[in-house]
């Protein structure tokens, strides 16, 4: 199953010297959430940029985000039948089981309509069968690693893939894969915000991100850590889920915090540079961005998170003093929370953390990712 939104990618070919040659074909599998389908077209992008005429289609599970984000922005999506098995038990494996020979067939009958230079996948269990299948009929493959340790789509990538790049140089990668270092793919107008900017005195804008996951915990920690902003003379701008805006507002309202309460921030660049400090939920993109823009962070995982990703992620940072980790399943943690957010307002400690050495994770991620496609495609 294909869908298409504009006929602006149609175009394959680009003229060199005069002849007629076909553009960097490219199929790049990536599921339905944010975390996997927004780094992969920031790559995308790059892709656009360093290799004139690529062609560039989606390989998705028919998920509503993947609608908005692939075929809104005019790409063709390929539906290829596949399941998750973790945490699933024994249904998840007889689901995997039965969509396997529908999956292998909708990928080798799309590779040979295509002709792919490179299949890339951006973790998630719809990564895995494009990758081998392309591996199978030897076509070059590239996968990517977001978090601090592999899930379980990229342990099993490492034995397929030709090449893996990861977010953070501690990760390991076991398998046949070449594995690079190039940070995880972030949004390019982060480049513009001031990362040695630091706050005269104690720092007094909080910037809250509850995630894409929800975060009625943060929310609702609110009621907590209000006085304590209210007396610090701190304003914030919290973005939240759209069912919780109303609560959320109330919150500060009723502690006399200066609040803007937000579902979604349009521009992400403009809400780093107005911040001194940021809670946030510990999603890869979420831990790169906050390494790139250098704003002290408590990170709170969530909660219901698969393994610890989102807490490896966070303790990557919070080990260099970039951050404190605070766990959302632990007990008292709205009191946790406001003690670790009365630190971090503490100038001393604000420069100290600002201060500390930290290499942004993602900046030029997307090009290098883009440039290492080109030459893994012989371009």
């Amino acid at each position: 199953m294909s869908e298409c939104a504009s006929s602006s990618l149609e175009s394959s070919h680009v003229s060199v010297g005069g002849q007629v040659a076909p553009g960097l074909r490219v199929l790049v599998a990536a599921s339905g959430t944010g975390g996997h389908l927004i780094p992969a077209l920031h790559v995308v992008d790059a892709l656009r940029e360093v290799t004139s005429g690529a062609v560039v289609e989606f390989i998705g599970a028919g998920k509503p985000l993947e609608e908005k984000l692939i075929v809104g922005r005019g790409f063709t999506r390929h539906i290829i039948s596949s399941a998750g098995v973790k945490r699933r038990g024994l249904l998840g494996l007889v689901q995997f089981a039965a969509r396997l020979p529908i999956g292998v067939f909708q990928c080798v009958r799309l590779f040979r309509r295509f002709k792919p230079d490179v299949v890339v996948g951006v973790g998630g269990y719809v990564s895995v069968l494009p990758l081998v299948v392309a591996r199978i009929m030897r076509i070059p493959s590239w996968a990517h690693e977001a978090e601090l340790h592999p899930g379980m789509a990229n342990r099993v990538l490492g034995y397929v893939a030709d090449r893996m790049s990861v977010s953070f140089r501690e990760t390991t990668v076991k398998g046949r894969a070449v594995v690079e270092f190039t940070g995880h793919p972030v949004r390019p107008e982060l480049k513009a915000v001031d990362r040695a900017a630091v706050r005269t005195g104690a720092p007094s804008r909080l910037l809250v991100l509850g995630g894409s996951q929800g975060a009625r915990g943060l929310d609702e920690a609110v009621a907590h850590f209000g006085a304590l902003l209210s007396s610090r003379g701190v304003e914030v701008v919290h973005q939240c889920r759209q069912e919780n805006v109303d609560l959320v507002l109330n919150s500060y309202r009723a502690a006399k915090v200066k609040a803007s309460v937000v579902s979604f921030i349009d521009d992400m660049a403009g809400a780093y540079e107005w911040s001194d400090i940021i809670i946030s939920r510990a999603g890869a993109s979420s831990v790169a961005e906050i390494s790139c823009v250098n704003r002290p962070a408590v990170f709170v995982p969530y909660p219901f998170q698969q393994g610890t990703h989102q807490s490896d992620n966070a303790r990557a940072l919070a080990n260099l003093h970039k951050a404190i980790v605070v766990e959302e399943n632990q007990p008292q943690f709205g009191q946790r929370l406001t003690s670790a957010l009365e630190s971090v307002l503490s100038p001393e400690t604000y420069r100290a953390m600002k201060e500390a050495s930290c290499e942004p994770r993602g900046l030029e991620a997307a090009q290098s990712i883009a440039l290492g496609i080109k030459r893994l495609a012989g371009r």
